[in-house]
């Protein structure tokens, strides 16, 4: 595959997804990640049409592969869902990003960002403390 497709991939939305994301599709999926009310839960709201996203993806992939055993990973397609993205936010009282990632705690917010202030290094040390 060459660069240029792999990207055209990616912007469509066509692009793989790791297999160690978890994907909620419906807002029952999402209530019971938070009923479980268990460890750490990162959800990473993702849009293939912004070029912003593409890269923050790669960072929490990144992250997800070093530390899948501390904590679960959510994919949310804000374009393809909605309403699931609109329940994320009535959830956490945060203003709806994309791309956008939440670290839930026991159920709670613990830590959030959006947009460029997604890093590697701050999410790391959510998932660790």
């Amino acid at each position: 595959m060459s660069f240029l497709s792999g990207l055209r991939g990616m912007v469509s939305g066509r692009a793989s997804l790791s297999e160690k994301w978890l994907q909620p599709e419906a807002e029952e999926d999402l209530d019971k990640m938070v009923a479980a009310n268990s460890g750490k839960h990162v959800i990473y709201k993702h849009s293939y049409s912004c070029a912003v996203c593409l890269f923050s993806k790669l960072k929490v992939e990144e992250i997800m592969d070093k530390y899948d055993d501390r904590a679960s990973f959510h994919f949310v397609d804000v374009l393809k869902n909605r309403a699931l993205s609109r329940k994320i936010a009535d959830m956490t009282g945060l203003r709806h990003e994309s791309p956008q990632i939440i670290v839930l705690n026991d159920g709670k917010v613990f830590w959030h960002e959006s947009h460029s202030g997604i890093s590697k290094e701050e999410l790391e040390k959510a998932i660790l403390s």
